[in-house]
């Protein structure tokens, strides 16, 4: 449990770009200070929702799929663009762990 205060004075400036930066890196300010000042790795990935949000649509896509296959409704499907898209989140992900 946290129950030390530390408190500095700053500009408005300092403290707008200080509150940008922590909500930038989804921290609140505290949070950030103290990594900040602790020399700690703050890691910001801007592209991870747009790959998560493309995951789940080729999620639910699969799953509908599945359904139909499962009802026997649908016998033979063409997995082309679904190995493609697949391929492009794969190599997104690789390229920002070559990062981290």
């Amino acid at each position: 449990m946290k129950s030390e205060r530390f408190n500095i004075r700053m500009t408005t400036q300092e403290k707008a770009a200080i509150l940008g930066r922590a909500k930038k890196a989804g921290r609140t300010a505290s949070e950030f200070m103290i990594d900040t000042a602790l020399n700690r790795k703050i890691i910001v990935i801007d592209s991870l929702p747009e790959i998560v949000r493309e995951l789940k649509a080729i999620g639910r896509n699969f799953n509908q799929l599945t359904v139909l296959c499962n009802m026997g409704k649908v016998q033979a499907i063409k997995l082309d663009e679904f190995e493609e898209k697949l391929a492009d989140i794969h190599s997104a992900l690789r390229k920002l762990t070559e990062v981290l």
